[in-house]
């Protein structure tokens, strides 16, 4: 099936509407979050769960929604997820208090995440290695297009209708994406006849993982050495146990022992510290100039970065997936490290360009490491290699959230550049280690 043909063009524009939903439901609650920390009187802590939440459940889950797919199908998970994902939209519209909203953004962040993995994995699976650079390259673009609409449309939903209205924004494009993976996606082939027993025990615990480990990060500032010492040790002996329970199951949730394959580690990494450097500045950016000017620098960065993931996704299939790979990190790390001389507040024109080289730079990475990830296992492991990526890919994003804090406290994008600069310093280093093609063509 070729993703250029009658047959592959469905697969791949179904995949390119799901993977829209995570990241437009993550952008366009940004700008609610005044309005919701003054409906229901609320600290900042309390709105910026739901920032956290969301990312947290959505990293925790996708090697869950990986297993999941692989277990249930890809299509029927497809179809779960973007209907979940709808369902917890809507009632997320009417929640009545603070704590049910963020409940409802979990729901829709695990939803998100059956959908996400499983869209990737069947492009994974339905497209030719000889095109399937430019299809994830296709994918990326519009994960970052919705990225970049999402504070425009959650905007306008709040100046129409309030916060409450940047919860519909997304629903259109559920209902799009569920008639175009009923229409487009592969029938699901039998299931086993007896699967083994789901390692709910092991989804917990990662969960307990990751969240700790986000709280830490977010609260570290503030803790004494001694109880951030103690936190600390916690979290390492939760992630420990972890490991040790996952080895011990006969299908886990996540298999640790992918850890092992050198296109795993080498994907994960470059995509976790790419995306570290990436969100730490779309972040960084409206606190350091105000939210008026930010948006034109913000459009500079994620339009940069969806146009260039389509050159990416090309050039992967051209040149192999190492090269752009490399290329996107290195040329991250120099504007980063170019932002560090710049006042943003003072040279707009200049920090525009400078952080669309950034979106750039990620966006050219971005498809061949996807790609990497997920050829370094087998077809049949698809959903597990789309998890892993995909868990990685968050975990660089709650680490630059968790830290943004820290790093913006003297009103100065000094931190929060350097750490975009090692950031984009350790993807092309990571990115150096991929395999140059498919080893399970």
């Amino acid at each position: 099936m070729r993703a250029g043909t009658s047959t592959g063009r469905p697969v791949v524009a179904a995949a390119c509407l799901v993977t829209t939903l995570v990241p437009l439901g993550s952008t366009s609650v940004a700008v609610a979050l005044p309005s919701i920390r003054e409906a229901f009187g609320a600290g900042v802590g309390g709105v910026l769960a739901l920032v956290t939440a969301y990312l947290v459940v959505t990293a925790a889950c996708q090697p869950v929604a990986g297993a999941l797919g692989d277990r249930w199908g890809r299509r029927r998970s497809c179809l779960l997820g973007a209907t979940g994902f709808g369902a917890a939209s809507a009632l997320a519209a009417l929640a009545p208090d603070l704590g049910l909203l963020i409940g409802l953004r979990c729901g829709q962040a695990a939803c998100g995440a059956l959908a996400l993995v499983n869209a990737a994995a069947l492009v994974r699976a339905s497209v030719p290695e000889s095109v399937r650079g430019r299809a994830f390259g296709a994918v990326g673009a519009s994960a970052t297009a919705a990225a970049a609409a999402g504070p425009v449309l959650g905007g306008a939903a709040v100046a129409l209708v309030g916060w409450r209205g940047v919860f519909l924004v997304g629903l259109p494009v559920v209902a799009v994406a569920l008639a175009a993976l009923l229409r487009g996606l592969p029938p699901d082939p039998p299931p086993p006849v007896a699967p083994a027993r789901f390692d709910l025990s092991g989804a917990v615990l990662l969960l307990v993982v990751l969240g700790g480990g986000a709280t830490l990060l977010s609260q570290s500032p503030g803790l004494p050495p001694a109880a951030l010492a103690t936190a600390g040790a916690l979290v390492v002996a939760a992630g420990v146990w972890f490991v040790r329970h996952e080895l011990a199951q006969r299908s886990p949730v996540l298999d640790v022992r992918v850890f092992r394959v050198r296109g795993v580690v080498a994907a994960g990494a470059a995509v976790a510290s790419g995306n570290a450097a990436l969100y730490t500045a779309l972040l960084a950016v409206p606190l350091l100039v105000g939210s008026a000017r930010a948006v034109p620098l913000l459009l500079a960065l994620l339009v940069g970065a969806s146009v260039a993931s389509l050159l990416g996704g090309r050039l992967s299939d051209r040149w192999g997936r190492r090269r752009p790979a490399v290329l996107g990190g290195l040329l991250v790390a120099t504007a980063s490290l170019a932002l560090v001389a710049v006042e943003t507040s003072r040279e707009p024109l200049l920090t525009a360009g400078l952080l669309a080289a950034c979106g750039v730079g990620q966006g050219l990475a971005a498809a061949a490491v996807q790609t990497a990830g997920l050829e370094a296992l087998p077809p049949e492991r698809a959903g597990l290699a789309s998890g892993v990526w995909s868990t990685c890919r968050y975990l660089g994003s709650i680490t630059g959230s968790s830290l943004l804090a820290l790093l913006v406290s003297g009103g100065s994008g000094t931190g929060v550049f350097v750490l975009a600069a090692v950031g984009g310093a350790l993807s092309a280093a990571a990115a150096a280690a991929l395999p140059v093609r498919s080893a399970n063509p």
